[in-house]
């Protein structure tokens, strides 16, 4: 059985610490299934989250919908 193709997704997160000016992030994530992209999502959360930070997923746009739209 062959493995699925990662999807490339860009994710905005909400960033917030007591100690510094809440900011507004985007970074890529690569994920094969949803539930592989929900894990790696909060995975990711869990770290800011012991450091002390809030992080809120703000939106999840999949790369192959923003290339789409792109060429419209």
């Amino acid at each position: 059985m062959k493995k699925a193709e990662s999807i490339k997704y860009y994710v905005t997160y909400s960033i917030t610490h007591p100690e510094y000016t809440p900011t507004t992030a985007t970074g890529l994530v690569e994920a094969r299934t949803r539930l592989d992209l929900d894990g790696r999502l909060a995975r990711g959360i869990g770290m800011w989250k012991k450091r002390g930070y809030g992080v809120e997923i703000v939106k999840v746009t999949c790369m192959d919908d923003f290339q789409w739209a792109a060429q419209d």
